[in-house]
Parts: structure tokens; sequence; C-alpha cells
């Protein structure tokens, strides 16, 4: 059976999931949510509107548009169905509130993982704790990297040519590109402030405060900062 065959019978017998060729090697799970038509729409929504009613949202807006259910959380509840599997690695998603979608270079993986995707989602039993874990994970994570995002280490990772001036607690510290690398690639794990070597979260932890560019340099940033919780160093160690 050819590619074109394969895809074709995987469509026909998996609708509303279909397979596109990206032609570059790659091939796309399409789930477009706001494109089904009246026969799949709304497509496994019990699920999603029992997360809904849990978290004490309604499942419709006052202008009958869903809550819950858009395929960022679709993303999520993929990801809570296989949590664990080390094949989760080989998908890139590229989803929007109006689709789920996601790519692989290997045809019979995605084949093999839509089909049994499909199946779990269309078990409601099964699919609604899935959905719950899944979109609480996604939160709780996008939780911490907003939080991350406003540490030393946040801004490294964001600016990782920059040369950063830190004001800490510790005393100040200058941080070069090259030094950045090596301490996101965790190949340096200790940084010298005004002398005295410290842990290098000690400082990629702390929580910035104030920030400004140089005026004639953009790529030197001047940070002050403030000691991060317990709590934060608790999850670095």
């Amino acid at each position: 059976m050819t590619t074109e065959q394969r895809i074709i019978t995987f469509n026909e017998e998996n609708r509303p999931f279909y397979i596109v060729d990206l032609e570059s090697g790659r091939y796309s799970l399409c789930l477009p949510l706001d494109l089904l038509g009246d026969e799949f729409y709304p497509y496994c929504q019990g699920a999603f509107d029992a997360y809904a009613r849990e978290i004490g949202d309604e499942p419709l807006t006052e202008h009958g548009l869903r809550t819950h259910g858009d395929g960022y959380e679709w993303q999520a509840a993929f990801c809570q169905a296989f949590d664990g599997d080390p094949n989760l690695k080989r998908f890139v998603f590229d989803c929007e509130a109006g689709g789920f979608f996601m790519d692989c270079d290997d045809l019979s993986l995605l084949e093999e993982y839509g089909k049994r995707f499909k199946a779990i989602c269309e078990d409601e039993e099964a699919f609604t704790p899935i959905v719950s874990a899944g979109i609480k994970r996604q939160e709780m994570w996008f939780e911490e990297q907003e939080k991350m995002m406003k540490t030393v280490r946040g801004w490294l990772l964001e600016n990782p040519s920059c040369t950063f001036d830190i004001m800490s607690p510790y005393g100040n510290v200058r941080i070069t590109s090259d030094e950045t690398k090596r301490l996101l690639d965790g190949l340096q794990h200790t940084v010298k402030i005004d002398g005295a070597e410290y842990a290098a979260y000690e400082l990629l932890d702390q929580e910035v405060i104030g920030s400004q560019v140089d005026l004639f340099d953009s790529s030197i940033v001047r940070l002050k900062t403030e000691e991060p919780d317990l709590d934060m160093y608790e999850q670095t160690l």
C-alpha cells in the first residue's frame, strides 16, 4: 500500500481525525474543531463540559460558546492519555484554539497513536478524568513557566545573546552570553558574586524586580533582583 493509500484509508476509518502529508518528510494528525460538520460537532465534548462543571464554570457562555474544549485542551488530554510514553517526544504539537494538530516524521507512529487516541476520547467515561487531569496539569505548567520567566533564569532563556549586569542581594555580577549557555546547559554549577562563590541556582532563581537595557548597547541588560522563596529553592534542588 502506498503512503497516499495509507493516509486515505486512515482518514476514512478514523473520522473526524485525518492525516495530511506535509511533503517535507513529516505528517500531521488533525482535528479541526472549528470546521467539524453537523455529523461530528461537538466532538467528544461531554468530557470537556464535565471539566467545566467540575471547576465551577458553565459549559456554555451567555452567547452559546463552549467554555472548554479548544485545541490546547485537546493537546493536554492527548499528553495525559499517553503520560510517560517515550514516543511523546516524537510528536510536535501545533495546536490552536480552533483545532488539534500534531505532526511526526513517522507515519506508522502517527497512525497508531491517532487510532488509539480516537478510541480513548470516544469512551466518555474513560476520557473525562483524562481531560480533567490533563488540563489541570497544563495549567500548573503554565503557572510554573510564568513564574520562571520572571526570574534570572527566564531572562537568560529569552535573551541568550545578551550580557547581563545583575544587582543581586548578594552583590553585583556580570553574566556574559558564553556563561549564559554554560549555566543553562548545566555545565556551570557556581557563579562568583563580588568575589564570593554561590551555587548557580541561588542566582538563577532570583526574581527580577527591575530591568533596563543599556542606552548605547542593546546587548547589555541591567537587572535588579531579590531572593526567591524557599519553595523555589526546593523545586530547583
